[in-house]
């Protein structure tokens, strides 16, 4: 059961960040929303709507968002601080925290689709690739090279993507193979358009939060959900979403953040308020990004504003640590893998194609990895007969044991940094999610 906390005491500072635009890799200050709440119910409450009416009526707040599968609660809007902090006392709510703005900011066989060999493995030759993905971001328009078989919208806006952000994640996840344009890691994988931020790339967290909801509601279709959000902050609310969509066998795939920081913030401590959300969460495969120009190992190709070809991308998040209990183990710690995330070209606005560069573009590669997965081993992928939080954690970890170590990438920088060649910045060397070989049918 949730315990419930004070309102007032409740610290939380978050940005949530799609690095759409990853051009720069620069990261701006967030706010909480005055007059948004994220209000979550207490796990006994039978009835999610019967709570909601009741307390809306009694305390006159107009509901935003309702959740029923990940978590059981509701947000609001317009409500002052003194609506919201008896809210919170009442005896069906287990939590009241701030709701938070979040902001965007950043057929040719892509360079990172090539670097990670996705276009050489049996079950991607057999596409399209039987496996949905959900991709919970600016939405996905329409598209020539994509697959979507629904739009579902937080929002409250158009239903489809006039950012560019979302059709792009799409594109490098699950673009098919038709000839022409270009062709993803899981070809023709069925995409599941889970819109929730607004056409300008900004948004709140209650609607991010009502996307896991959703996912999670459609769990025995949907294997597989992207985030290519980053945030720093805390939120009780959005963790236990997750959490309880992962259980119900979702592999959650998130971008590390573009900041240039441990995943667990400065203090390198779990659990606090400058933790990058939701790459911390030990429940979701994390990734970061490397750079990779010519869709090959060996660092022999050009150099980028971003760095050195087969290095980690100037701007990746890192991983110095690790939680005690995290579900699987990676020689990144907190870092599931990297995947390349500079220039990366794919699917667009009006059936078009782009380059956009960002742990956002890494992240997909890794869901379409995922993908992969189940389409060649089924639901039950560690096959013990039941579908839940072991099959995700098993497929991560797959992906990481078959991933290309870094001393591989390229050759040592020099003698003196021999164990170190992609310049990694914290010294754990995730592995490059690699498919040359695994899985097979």
């Amino acid at each position: 059961m949730a315990k419930r906390r004070s309102l007032l005491s409740a610290t939380v500072v978050v940005l949530l960040v799609l690095f759409a635009c990853a051009f720069t890799a620069s990261v701006s200050t967030a706010q909480e929303v005055p007059g948004r709440y994220i209000v979550m119910l207490r796990d006994e409450v039978p009835s999610v709507h019967d709570a909601v009416f009741h307390l809306a009526a009694r305390f006159g707040i107009p509901v935003t968002n309702i959740y029923e599968r990940a978590i059981k609660g509701f947000s609001i809007a317009n409500v002052p601080p003194a609506f919201a902090a008896a809210l919170a006392r009442h005896p069906l709510v287990a939590l009241v925290e701030p709701d938070l703005r979040v902001e965007a900011v950043d057929q040719t066989l892509p360079t990172g689709v090539n670097r990670i060999e996705a276009d050489l493995n049996p079950v991607a030759q057999g596409s399209p690739v039987d496996a949905d993905i959900a991709i919970l971001d600016t939405g996905v328009g329409p598209h020539v090279d994509l697959y979507v078989v629904t739009w579902v919208n937080c929002t409250g806006a158009s239903p489809y993507d006039l950012n560019g952000h979302g059709t792009h994640v799409a594109g490098i996840a699950a673009a098919v193979n038709n000839g022409f344009g270009v062709v993803g890691v899981a070809p023709g994988a069925r995409v599941w358009s889970v819109k929730v931020l607004y056409d300008d790339g900004s948004g709140y967290l209650s609607d991010v939060i009502e996307g896991v909801d959703y996912v999670t509601g459609k769990a025995d279709q949907i294997e597989v959900a992207n985030m290519s959000l980053a945030g720093q902050g805390v939120s009780t609310a959005f963790r236990q979403a997750i959490q309880n969509s992962v259980a119900a066998g979702v592999v959650y795939v998130a971008a590390a953040g573009n900041s240039k920081q441990d995943v667990y913030g400065r203090d390198g401590k779990f659990g606090t308020s400058d933790d990058w959300i939701p790459a911390a969460y030990p429940e979701v495969c994390t990734v970061s990004a490397m750079v990779d120009t010519d869709g090959k190992e060996g660092g022999k190709g050009s150099s980028t504003s971003y760095g050195k070809d087969d290095t980690i991308a100037s701007f990746s998040n890192y991983s110095r640590s690790v939680v005690a209990g995290n579900p699987v183990t990676s020689p990144g710690k907190a870092i599931d893998v990297a995947a390349p995330g500079v220039n990366i070209y794919s699917t667009y606005l009006n059936n078009g194609y782009a380059y956009l560069s960002g742990t956002s573009m890494a992240a997909p590669h890794v869901a379409g990895a995922a993908a992969l997965w189940f389409a060649a081993k089924g639901r039950d992928v560690n096959g013990d007969g039941q579908v839940n939080d072991s099959d995700a954690y098993w497929v991560r970890q797959q992906i990481i044991n078959n991933g290309q170590p870094q001393k591989d990438w390229r050759p040592p920088v020099n003698r003196w940094k021999p164990n170190n060649p992609a310049n990694d910045p914290d010294g754990n060397l995730e592995p490059l999610v690699y498919l040359k070989i695994a899985p097979t049918p």
